[in-house]
């Protein structure tokens, strides 16, 4: 067996949340989701072709907020949710963590929302996450 090349891949703000696309069986894929205060956030979709050790990227917005956790869905390979901290440009009392469910697509805008945003926590509970 040939020694190959260790594979990066660089993003351009910090990531929290990382995840395999299981329903994805042709291809070597992960999902990673961006942590950034300023700027929009993105849905990295990196595919690794294991025979080449080639990576290939396709960027999504995700401008309602940082992520912190991303999941995809075991049957859909079109389908993810995440949970984030939502944005707001006003009062911060407007801020909050919520979760969405998307439909990935190749229009301009990178994802639009397939379904209610559903909370990821217990009902009326603060969400303190994995670092509290």
């Amino acid at each position: 067996m040939e020694d190959d090349a260790p594979v990066i891949y660089g993003l351009e703000f910090q990531a929290r949340a990382l995840t395999p696309q299981t329903a994805e069986t042709d291809a070597i894929r992960f999902l990673v989701g961006t942590q950034s205060l300023k700027y929009d956030n993105q849905i990295h979709i990196i595919d690794f072709d294991d025979e080449n050790n080639i990576i290939n990227k396709n960027v999504l917005l995700h401008q309602v907020g940082e992520i912190w956790h991303i999941s995809a869905s075991p049957a859909d390979k079109g389908v993810l949710a995440t949970c984030y901290n939502k944005m707001s440009r006003g009062s911060p009392q407007e801020t909050g963590r919520e979760s969405s469910l998307w439909q990935t697509t190749t229009s301009c805008c990178g994802i639009c929302r397939k379904a209610p945003a559903r909370p990821c926590w217990p009902a009326r509970r603060h969400w303190k996450g994995r670092d509290s």
